[in-house]
């Protein structure tokens, strides 16, 4: 059994930082939104219709899985004109530690 200093310890590990990681977890655990991630990771300049096609949904449907990865800070979106392409962000570190841990994963 921990003592209460090594308890004590092991809560200083806690921090903000794990709120906002399980957060990004959750949002890439639905199958759509990762391989959103996935196909955007390999292919930075598809269109919310490209991405649609690819999935085999409709574009409503992956304008909101889109939505929700935007509000996550896992992508950013660009716009041209009418059409909209969704970008990873990049700025956020865990976004590259993400597609680390992939390009691994498929190795």
């Amino acid at each position: 059994m921990l003592s209460e200093k090594e308890v004590r310890k092991n809560r200083q590990t806690f921090s903000e930082t794990d709120i906002t990681m399980a957060g990004v977890f959750k949002v890439l655990s639905d199958v759509n939104r990762y391989r959103i991630f996935m196909v955007l990771a390999k292919q930075p300049k598809l269109t919310v219709g490209d991405i649609a096609r690819i999935l085999n949904i409709s574009v409503p449907l992956a304008s909101q899985h889109i939505k929700i990865l935007v509000h996550a800070n896992i992508l950013q979106k660009e716009r041209n004109g009418k059409k909209v392409f969704p970008k990873l962000e990049h700025n956020n570190p865990f976004v590259q530690a993400v597609i680390k841990t992939i390009q691994q994963a498929l190795k």
